[in-house]
Order: structure tokens, then sequence, then C-alpha cells
């Protein structure tokens, strides 16, 4: 069987799992986000229920305001919208969620209680974590069908304790390692211009939960993977540090386990922030530490009161690559609201060796086999290799095979220097958290997402990041200052594939760096 055959039979199952009443009708727009509202598939009851917060969610149900029936079925629908816009998910399972949703509204009935936290609250899942009896095949069509889960990843567990609802999981790319979202499914798009990528790798998380999809998702980032969709398509999501929760029952294989050089962390995903807070507190109130000695003795708690004005510094861009002029447009703006409010201390924050970083963490990606694990994993099934994905694992140098051992030891120890050399750049600023901007433009135009540095820089130091939207968009004005000569060839490239015209209408986020 080719490889297209595969894909479309794939693509054929997913969608036979969409009733024929949430089908989409007509020619797609450019912005999808209205569609919830103009498709008529939707009620007023259910439109007002995707509106709300999974906090203010878990609370209408718990009140029995809503049911958790009520609930499931509008983000079912909500959910099969985004995935015909956007191209989303990879599946999505509405019978499961509402035979779930059925036995919360009957506990809740019998018991007068809440199951937990999260009691009929519904909960996206990126492809590549473990769901119990659904598949987890990371983007590559040659494992569709062979990475069913026996068990949930035991992060999804502790949701399920708390009374989620799971009911559908988002796409990934091929090999997990793109700031987009493409695959044997096709691509993923940005809810708010069909042009642009989602970003990625968690760029299914991103478009949903940007069509108001979901009201929390779970994803993953070893490189911007929560926090470049985020950006992408307006929401807010977080990335803790390594070891801050379990990554147990997440596939990972687009490198051989045990490889340790660049580890990823799952990351909550949501419209409002509040949601944030409430998925890392659910998480380390379940004292994962002692499920996984690999995870830090750290239960959440807020932090203390400084005795002084918060001083945050200002990244306005990272010394290799200036960021295109709508992401200068909304820094600005934010630190103009900063200032004015009188609350905080504004100081501007030099960056610190980007160029040296993206060397570094690249090579770290791969060391271990030089990708060759991706390539063996796309190989048997046929699909092509997608451009991006050659891309960043010729980034690593190491031309398909893995670093002889002595060069893999130097490797971990320029990593461990490099942080070092860091976290005194840092202490001696003297600021509390960094503002940057998420990457240099915006949601970019499919296949050209090629500067991680200001996402992955973060994973490289391992420092904690959170992105956030500004409520401003790209506008056709936006123009780049003709005069402006770019400084170096990555430079250039984000100049040359950055188009106002094109990108018109994307979101513009920003993301905060603490420690």
């Amino acid at each position: 069987m080719g490889w297209k055959k595969k894909a479309d039979e794939a693509l054929a199952k997913r969608d036979a799992a969409i009733p024929t009443a949430w089908r989409l009708t007509g020619t797609l727009p450019r912005n999808s986000t209205p569609l919830l509202m103009t498709s008529g598939i939707m009620d007023t009851v259910e439109l007002a229920i995707v509106e709300l917060s999974a906090t203010a969610l878990a609370a209408a149900i718990a009140s029995t305001q809503y049911t958790s029936v009520q609930v499931a079925t509008a983000y079912c629908k909500a959910g099969s919208i985004a995935l015909q816009a956007t191209n989303c998910l990879i599946e999505i399972f509405p019978d499961e969620a509402h035979e779930r949703a059925e036995w919360l509204d009957a506990e809740l009935e019998r018991t007068g209680k809440t199951v937990g936290p999260l009691h009929g609250v519904p909960v996206s899942i990126k492809d590549h974590i473990d769901v119990k009896g659904h598949d987890s095949p990371c983007g590559f069509l040659s494992l569709v069908g062979k990475m069913v889960a026996t068990e949930d990843a035991y992060m999804v567990s502790v949701l399920r304790a708390a009374g989620a609802v799971f009911y559908c999981k988002s796409t990934n790319p091929q090999s997990i390692m793109h700031l987009e979202t493409s695959g044997y499914y096709g691509v993923t798009v940005c809810p708010y211009n069909r042009d642009l990528t989602s970003g990625g790798s968690s760029g299914g998380e991103g478009a949903l939960i940007g069509m108001k999809g979901s009201p929390l998702g779970v994803g993953t980032d070893i490189g911007g993977s929560v926090r470049s969709p985020a950006g992408a398509c307006g929401i807010f999501s977080f990335k803790p540090t390594v070891g801050r929760i379990p990554y147990l029952g997440c596939q990972e294989p687009a490198s051989p386990p045990g490889w340790d050089g660049i580890e990823g962390t799952h990351g909550p995903m949501a419209r409002h922030e509040d949601d944030l807070e409430l998925y890392m507190r659910i998480i380390l109130d379940s004292r994962p530490w002692l499920a996984d000695p690999s995870t830090q003795f750290r239960p959440w708690s807020p932090a203390p009161p400084l005795g002084r004005k918060l001083r945050i510094g200002i990244l306005s861009e990272d010394g290799v690559v200036r960021p295109v002029t709508p992401i200068r447009r909304a820094l600005g703006w934010a630190v103009d609201k900063l200032r004015s409010s009188g609350q905080f201390d504004i100081v501007d924050y030099t960056p610190y060796d980007g160029a040296r970083a993206w060397s570094l963490i690249s090579k770290l990606y791969w060391a271990a086999d030089g990708g060759s694990t991706v390539y063996d994993n796309i190989k048997p099934s046929g699909e092509p290799v997608i451009p991006l994905t050659k891309w960043i694992i010729d980034e690593g140098g190491w031309g398909g095979k893995p670093a002889p051992t002595v060069k893999l030891v130097k490797c971990l120890a320029e990593r461990d220097d490099f942080r070092l050399a860091f976290a005194h750049h840092w202490q001696d600023s003297g600021v509390d958290v960094v503002l940057s901007p998420v990457g240099p433009s915006p949601a970019p135009q499919h296949g050209t997402s090629k500067y991680w540095n200001y996402t992955s820089f973060w994973n490289l130091v391992d420092y904690p990041a959170a992105v956030f939207p500004t409520g401003l968009f790209c506008k056709e004005s936006d123009k780049e200052d003709p005069e402006y000569k770019a400084r170096n060839e990555r430079e250039k490239y984000v100049l040359d594939t950055y188009d106002p015209s094109v990108s018109v209408g994307a979101p513009l986020c920003l993301q905060l760096i603490g420690r």
C-alpha cells in the first residue's frame, strides 16, 4: 500500500467520527475563528459554555449551572469545527467523552460532590502523550495504529482522577521537531489566517484552543513547542523547567531512549491565564515525585512578596535576528503599559550569545544518533521527508551519524558551562524576569519557521517561560524599513519570508521568562 493511501485511510477514520450534523459546508474563510458562531452548528448555550475558562467551567458544573454532558457536547462540536477549519486533530472521540460525562453527572447527583477540581472539564492532549485506548503515532505514518496506549501517561492519569473529560488528540509534526505542524495528515493552520502556520510542535493544541475548541490542552516543549503555537494562535502557555512535571507516558521516537542532552517538558495551553496555574496546581498536588524519582520535590506555592518593585528586563532582540515591525510594536506597547503603571522597574536586558546558544542546542538535539531514529521511523511507510525535518536534523551537523563519545561528552560539558555562565549573566543583570518576543515574526508562512532561538534558548538554559497574547494583531501597514540591512544570513531569511500583506490578522504575543 502506498503511503498516500494509508494516510488517506487514517484521515477517513478520523473524519468518520464527526457526526453529519457537525460538518461544515462551503469554502473555508481565511480567518476561521468566527465559524463557531456562524456555522449554525452550536446553540446559544453551547456558545456561552466555550467562552468560559476551565476554572470557571469547573465551578459552573459544580454548581449545576451546566451538566458535564452539556459541556462535553459543546466542546465536541467546537473541536469538530476546529478540526475541519484548521486540521488540528489526529483523533476525536465524542462517544467516549459523552459516556464519561454521563458518569460524572451521575456521580455528582449521587454524592453531591465533584470527583475533583476538573469535574466535567474537557481537556485536549497532544499526539505523542499517551491516553489509554488511543494512538500516539508521534507524527509518523509508519506508527499509525501501532502506538495504542495501554495506560494513561502519568499526567493524563492525574487529570482523569481530577475529573477531566478527554475527547480528542491533537496534531504534532513529523519528528516532533518543527516550530510548525505538518505530517501525513497534511498541514495544521493558524485559526486567524490559514496562510500562516499554527506553530509547533504543539500546533494542533494551539489551533484547537485558538478556535475555542478546548478550554485546556496539554503540549510538550523541547525548543518552543508550547510557546510557538501559543504565539501563533493568540493564547497562553507555560513551559516549566525540566523535572517539574513527570514525562512518564510521553512517547519520544525522535531520539534514542535515555538521551538527555536537551529534555522536553509537558506544559499547559489555554485561553485564560488562570488555567495555567490550575493545571500546575493539580499536577503538583498529586505529589508526582513519588511516582517519578526524576521529578523535583517542589509543591506548588505562590512566590513570596519581594518587598520592592518587580524588575523586568526588556529583551528587544537576541543579537542575531531583530524582530520584524509588528513584534517590535507589540513589545513597545507592553513596555509603555508597564512603565505607565508605575508598579514595575523597567530596564533594558542585554542578550547573551544567541548564536552560540543555537549552535549548541542544535547539536545536542541530535548528538545521540545524528537524526537516524527519525529517518528510521519515516522510511517504512514511504512518506516523504518534510523539508523542515531535514533542515532541523542538518542543523545539528552530525551527518546522520551518532556523535563520537568524546564529542558527545564535550557537548554535554559545553551545555553545562553555558548554563553556568548564563546564570551569572542573569544574576549580574539584576532582573527578576525578562520580557521578550516569542519569535522574530508573527506566525510564519508555511514551511518557513527556521529561527528558534527566542524560545529554544530557554530550553538550553532550562528556565521557565510563559507566553501571553497582547490583544494586538499584525496589520498590513507593519512594513519593514527598506533601509535596514540584514546583519547575517539568518536575519536576512526572516526578513525575506515576512510579508505583512500575508501576515495580516496574525495575533501578536509576548514571552515572559523567570528562573
